[in-house]
């Protein structure tokens, strides 16, 4: 099953990648890193990334665009965003205002003096909006990184490009695949070859000592699975767990949504770390989150609560005769099973039945609805679903892949709930994701291989697990069992080698199919601009190209008499000096 699935995955993702009417910006362009110092005999970075890539591809090779430091020209972009949408929801406010009394705020939320707010924020535009073209000539002029964007004129020189070596170290021209631009996460593209791998180094050290950490409690969540542990723990609660509705549902629920809860703290966690490692991509950064959330729960959710509740109810026998501590854990083993079963159950019933019917989603867009949008574009954002959430929902699905497969030897009624589980998951969430979620990004398939290879992860592990039981049982054929983790181990290699490098990287005989038009390659430039480099002209096409390539920032119709800081013919000049000329830019010039 699982061949035929890579196999199916596999043809999918070269199907949408030769796609002939779906123009990908990314599919033209390549991330250069490691860029070593600008040598003498060039004018300054772009100058030295045009005449390297120009040698290297005098043909294909159309335009680069040099990464640079945008915090600060970011932070005034998000101010400047935040005010024109403060001033759209007000505007509309008195619009609708029956009485026509003009909105105001005070300066401290509830407290302080109160302001005129349409006038407030018409004032911080208009300060913000030169503060902004200010930063972003400073910007462009004194804070490019070591790393830059290359754009090609086909897709099949720039899937080349992407898989070739380009310098005699590893260290200078590191070059890969750009992501779509949406998913660019610009403050890592700027990290030097030594410092990203410093930095995934010392993320693996926190999330290694991470997952010792959170051993501790997760053990003693274990011990408030029984309701005998409950009282021996808390003496004052028997008489009212004694109660026979209270006593079900402690038994039943109770453990298990404190699990979920504590576990529910961690993804966020690890996004961020996964971030912090100097990916450059948010869907790489989701598979890397997603890995490292897999191991914690296997480690802790599944080996913890197995070995933590074990240990619990066999402290005692342990302490008389530790050397028996392998007979004792097969013979209690078997007890934890009622807690899985328990919460695969929840999962089944009250997870899919929240998935559904997302009751939240559905009270924050009423609350949102009623009191706070004012606008069209607010009401839009407030109704917004989102997208899948792999970080987190993929390893959850393999955790129950794992307890179900593991348990199967020893409780082999988990396997309904499991069936259950995943029929039910097939029809809900196919629902969701073609009818309810949007996708904030596209990867293309490239999460189909973190899943082989956990999935196989989780059989390796029930094939150990039943070699153990069997052993333990006494069992005369439990040799017999012992090649089945080897084969698995060997599938995946063959996996791996036959599929995975067509994921890690674009295959040739995808890009190299026509496409029916011929792309903007102007266009696609324009693409990967960052939001707080980009122009903002209501007609940005009619607009002479070098703006865009600048990306300085203008305001709407209604602010440009605020606005007298730049001639257009310094501007022009400036874009020259610093973007470097092109076609478009030399037409515009000569008119």
């Amino acid at each position: 099953m699982l061949w035929k699935a890579y196999n199916h995955v596999s043809e999918l993702r070269g199907t949408a990648l030769s796609a002939p009417d779906v123009i990908m910006p990314e599919q033209y362009a390549i991330v250069v890193r490691d860029i070593p110092a600008v040598p003498k005999t060039r004018k300054d970075r772009k100058d030295q990334v045009d005449s390297y890539f120009k040698s290297l591809y005098a043909d294909e090779f159309y335009d680069s665009l040099v990464i640079t430091d945008n915090t600060e020209v970011n932070i005034i972009w998000e101010d400047l965003t935040k005010y024109r949408n403060k001033l759209a929801h007000a505007e509309a406010k008195f619009a609708a205002s029956k009485t026509r009394t003009r909105p105001t705020n005070k300066k401290y939320f509830i407290f302080g003096k109160k302001f005129d707010t349409i006038d407030y924020c018409n004032k911080m535009i208009a300060t913000l909006v030169p503060k902004l073209k200010k930063e972003q000539q400073k910007t462009i002029r004194g804070k490019q990184k070591d790393s830059a964007l290359i754009f090609f004129t086909n897709r099949k020189a720039a899937t080349s490009a992407a898989q070739t070596i380009h310098a005699k170290k590893a260290d200078t021209w590191t070059v890969g695949e750009a992501p779509e631009p949406r998913q660019m996460l610009w403050r890592n593209l700027g990290l030097e070859f030594y410092q990203w791998q410093l930095r995934q180094d010392i993320v693996y050290l926190i999330v290694a000592l991470t997952i010792l950490f959170y051993m501790i409690p997760i053990t003693f969540i274990t011990a408030f699975t029984t309701l005998e542990k409950l009282k021996i723990i808390l003496p004052f609660m028997s008489p009212v767990v004694d109660k026979a509705m209270v006593k079900s549902v402690l038994e039943g629920s109770i453990p298990q949504i404190v699990l979920i809860a504590f576990m529910a703290l961690l993804p966020k966690f690890l996004m961020f770390l996964s971030r912090t490692e100097g990916i450059p991509s948010v869907s790489r950064a989701v598979r890397a989150s997603s890995g490292k959330h897999f191991y914690f729960i296997i480690l802790n959710v599944f080996i913890g609560v197995t070995i933590g509740g074990t240990l619990f109810s066999t402290i005692k026998d342990l302490q008389k005769n530790p050397k028996q501590i392998w007979m004792l854990l097969g013979k209690s083993i078997p007890e934890n099973a009622t807690f899985f079963l328990s919460f695969v159950a929840l999962k089944l019933f009250v997870g899919y039945g929240i998935e559904l019917s997302r009751p939240f989603s559905f009270f924050m867009f009423y609350v949102n609805k009623r009191f706070f949008c004012r606008t069209a574009a607010e009401e839009k954002k407030a109704w917004a679903p989102g997208d899948m959430n792999y970080a987190t929902r993929v390893p959850n699905d393999l955790l129950i892949v794992t307890i179900v497969l593991c348990y199967s030897v020893i409780a082999p009624v988990i396997i309904l709930f499991g069936v259950a589980y995943f029929s039910l998951g097939w029809l809900v969430l196919r629902n969701q994701a073609l009818n309810v979620y949007i996708p904030s990004y596209e990867s293309y398939g490239r999460m189909w291989p973190h899943m082989h290879a956990r999935i196989l992860a989780a059989l390796i592990i029930y094939q150990f697990t039943m070699i153990g039981a069997f052993s333990l049982k006494q069992f005369y054929y439990a040799p017999l069992v012992i090649p089945l983790p080897i084969l698995s181990i060997a599938f995946a290699i063959v996996c791996r080698r036959k599929f995975y490098y067509s994921f890690c990287h674009t295959p040739l005989e995808v890009v190299c199919a026509e496409m029916r038009e011929t792309p903007n390659l102007r266009a696609i430039y324009k693409e990967f601009i960052p939001p707080c480099l980009r122009s903002e002209y209501p007609d940005e096409e009619a607009q002479p190209v070098p703006d865009a390539s600048s990306a300085s920032l203008l305001q709407p119709p209604e602010y440009k008499d605020l606005i007298k800081s730049v001639e257009e013919k310094e501007s022009q000049s400036l874009i020259s000096n610093l973007w470097g000329p092109t076609p478009e830019t030399e037409a515009s010039n000569s008119v």
